[in-house]
Formats: structure tokens, C-alpha cells, sequence
């Protein structure tokens, strides 16, 4: 695993969030690919956002927040990214604004599959950062983070000849020194 070590910016997310109940989970980390597990419609929620914010990059994100871990509850965004600040004036009503704040971040890209082993690809991607490479590089994790997913046009296979690829954000911060 190379990622890129990035200083990234703060950004905006709006989307729509819902309240799950999962043990155990604390990150998006923890639940990749989770709208597979609860036959989620994204299918809508995102053709509205994006027609919505029509002038914006093209790019989805995920992410997990607001975790209980005694109630094993959390809040997921499903949420677009928002470039301008006309555009965030037109955030409706029941749209949720998340403010990502800048930061260090190690950026992760699944490698190119089809998209029948792209969950299963997203799944070992994450695996391997937090098994193999977090634990032997020079960072940690920044809990003071979110951690997210970020999906643009390499997401689309239908535009790719059936092959997908998306990256992983996980915020870092230098291990101090001994």
C-alpha cells in the first residue's frame, strides 16, 4: 500500500444522514460498504442531491459520526461534496451540512476491479490500511476525524468498460517520537 499524504483543505458535504444500529462500529472503517447490508436506495437520494448542486465537482462521499458505542448506534452521511457558496444556499430543508474540517489525511485507491469484486475490493482495501500499513507507518489514526469514502466517475462502471475504483480517507498524524 502507497498512499498519498496529502494536506487537505476544508470542504463541505450535504446529503442525507440516517440513524443505524451496528455493534462494534466506531468509523466508517467499520462498515464498508454498509449500505449494502441494509438495501439502502442511493440511487434517488443522489440524483436529487446532484441535480441540486448541479455546478459542483461530481464526487459522493460516505461516512460514519455520532457513534454511541453503548447503544452501538451511529449517524451515516450519504452526501455529495458542494464547491461554491451560492450552491450551499441552496441546501433544502431536510438536506444535512457536514463541515470537514483540513487536515493530514493518507488517501487510499482500491485497486481497479469489475464491479462484481468492488465491495469485496473496498472491503480489503480497508483492511489492509488498518491491519498492514497504519499499524507499520509513521502516523495515527487523528480520532479527532472523521474518516471517509470518496466516489467520483471511476465509481460509474458503465463508463469504464465494468471496472471501478474509488479512494479511502483516513486522517493522520505523526507518531511522536520516543
Amino acid at each position: 500500500m502507497h498512499p498519498q499524504i496529502i494536506e487537505k483543505q476544508p470542504f463541505v458535504i450535504i446529503g442525507f444522514t440516517s440513524r443505524h444500529t451496528m455493534p462494534d462500529v466506531k468509523f466508517t472503517h467499520n462498515i464498508p460498504l454498509y449500505w449494502e447490508t441494509i438495501n439502502m436506495e442511493s440511487a434517488a437520494p443522489l440524483t436529487r442531491l446532484h441535480c441540486v448542486f448541479s455546478r459542483s465537482r461530481h464526487c459522493e462521499y460516505t461516512l460514519c459520526f455520532d457513534t454511541d458505542l453503548v447503544t452501538s448506534t451511529f449517524t451515516y452521511l450519504l452526501g455529495v461534496g458542494v464547491d461554491s457558496k451560492e450552491e450551499l444556499a441552496q441546501r433544502e430543508q431536510d438536506m444535512y451540512e457536514m463541515k470537514m474540517p483540513g487536515g493530514l489525511y493518507a488517501k487510499f485507491t482500491t485497486p481497479p476491479v469489475s464491479s462484481e469484486k468492488y465491495p469485496q475490493s473496498v472491503r480489503d482495501t480497508w483492511k489492509s490500511i488498518l491491519e498492514d500499513w497504519l499499524p507499520r507507518s509513521e502516523y495515527l489514526f487523528d480520532e479527532k476525524r472523521n474518516d471517509f469514502e470518496y466516489y467520483d466517475e471511476r465509481d460509474h462502471p458503465w463508463e469504464h468498460n465494468n471496472i471501478t475504483q474509488m479512494d479511502i480517507y483516513i486522517p493522520i498524524k505523526k507518531r511522536k517520537s520516543k
